[in-house]
């Protein structure tokens, strides 16, 4: 990778730029000095700009439907030799994955140094909040890389990798070795248990980690570690006492546009200056973009089978070009990507939903279903807010559980990752994954192989 890639990143967080592509990404530093908590601010903000950097495979490009990719309920309408086929069809390479594990690394560089460096600030009292958010970023960027390059504790894979944890700032040479799956969401699940015993932040913040989504985040990342009760608890308390609002039947359809809808606890800002243009979700599914992001026919009839659920109208029949247009990749789409308010070019910008409070209902709803409590109610409480004359169910298994995030969820990167913690197979088409399989996991990037010396052990089966 060049380094004037580098560089408007380096700029935004004052990140160290020399030796960037000879250093292992945990090591990359932020040098420029924080003298006070506005300083704090920008570089907080600098860590989230790195994070979603507008490239490819990023959490605000194709990685943000990664598992919608390799999940039940896609295809693609068009191949046009872009990540997203390369993704659904598990040809990534060791050769291919450096985004995908750089940005996050460098991001949490940023935030360990912003660590460091707001402990020696005289106010810390103004600096609270700062480090209780920093904490909660550092946990989410592990997080996600531990879906992308570490299986889920509770899928029963035999590989137990985690990753390599980044939890200060590493000298320009250090090189890692790998966690044990374990210790990689304890560590996880201890960064947002760090945010959230401050009881700070409880104010909604549109694009920052609160305290709601500190905690949030832990019930998920509870309940991919097994964790099920602590999950149930989270959960319930984001549901509870939390000021987000589940989605009406009335504006479910239209909120997609919206900046800090509802229900929306976090999400990646993306602006007209500030997107992952032809990377971006909505590109991939447009079908006049690259057209490699469509849901499956099978996957369209089913969730239209009932036109009473307000999800039905969040898929689209594009399945005829209009005028024969052959500039038109026909096929079926989903329509949570129809840009933001005022955006110049809407398939190039949509932000990035990471969590909505619907999620806490399906995650209370399968901890409960595990620890032998009452399930149905949550179920309950989300198909009243989505089915117009719902009437109660009694009971709800796994599979119904599941069924719910796939209608509920798809196109936001959460299927496949529900199926394999449950020890599932995934099958698309003629692709069939399961917990054992070693494409569930991606390849650690070459170049970090390379750098770590024998020290980082690769994916098996890579």
């Amino acid at each position: 990778m060049k380094k004037s890639i580098y560089m408007l990143a380096c700029l935004t967080v004052a990140a160290a730029c020399e030796a960037l592509d000879q250093a292992p990404s945990t090591s990359v530093t932020t040098d420029t000095a924080i003298t006070g908590v506005e300083d704090l601010a920008n570089a907080v903000n600098g860590a989230y700009y790195v994070a979603t950097y507008g490239t490819m495979l990023t959490v605000a490009s194709e990685m943000s439907i990664y598992a919608d990719l390799v999940g039940p309920d896609s295809y693609q309408p068009a191949s046009s030799g872009q990540n997203a086929s390369r993704l659904a069809g598990f040809s990534m390479t060791a050769n291919d994955t450096y985004n995908a594990y750089y940005y996050l690394y460098a991001a949490i560089a940023s935030v360990n140094s912003a660590l460091e460096k707001a402990a020696l600030l005289e106010d810390q009292e103004a600096v609270a909040p700062y480090v209780a958010e920093l904490y909660a970023m550092r946990g989410l960027f592990h997080f996600h890389l531990a879906t992308y390059f570490a299986p889920i504790p509770t899928s029963g894979s035999e590989n137990q990798f985690g990753l390599v944890l980044a939890d200060k700032v590493f000298d320009i040479d250090y090189v890692g070795k790998r966690a044990s799956l374990a210790d990689t969401y304890a560590f996880i699940i201890g960064d947002f248990t760090k945010a959230v015993e401050t009881g700070l932040n409880k104010d909604r913040n549109t694009g920052h980690l609160n305290y709601w989504a500190a905690l949030a985040l832990r019930a998920r990342a509870n309940l991919y570690a097994g964790n099920y009760a602590a999950a149930l608890d989270d959960a319930e308390e984001v549901l509870e006492t939390s000021p987000y609002r589940l989605y009406t039947i009335d504006n479910y359809t239209k909120v997609w546009s919206q900046e800090g809808a509802d229900e929306v606890i976090m999400e990646y800002l993306q602006t007209d200056t500030y997107n992952a243009q032809r990377y971006a979700p909505g590109y991939y599914a447009s079908p006049r973009g690259y057209s490699e992001y469509g849901v499956s026919p099978e996957f369209y009839s089913w969730i239209t089978s009932d036109p009473s659920d307000v999800r039905s109208k969040m898929v689209a029949d594009y399945s005829v070009a209009p005028g024969g247009d052959p500039d038109y990749n026909a096929g079926y789409y989903p329509l949570k990507f129809p840009g933001n308010a005022g955006a110049s070019v809407p398939a190039y910008v949509n932000n990035i939903k990471v969590l909505r409070l619907s999620e806490m209902l399906l995650v209370a709803a399968e901890a409960a279903l595990k620890t032998g409590e009452d399930a149905d109610s949550y179920v309950n409480a989300l198909r009243r807010n989505r089915i117009v004359g719902y009437e109660d169910v009694a009971t709800v298994t796994l599979e119904d559980i599941l069924n719910e995030r796939r209608k509920e969820f798809f196109a936001e990167g959460q299927i496949a990752f529900d199926f394999w913690r449950n020890g599932l197979e995934v099958a698309n088409g003629s692709l069939v994954t399961g917990p054992q399989d070693y494409r569930t996991v991606l390849p650690f990037p070459k170049e970090e192989i390379d750098l770590a010396k024998g020290l980082l052990m690769q994916n098996p089966g890579y």
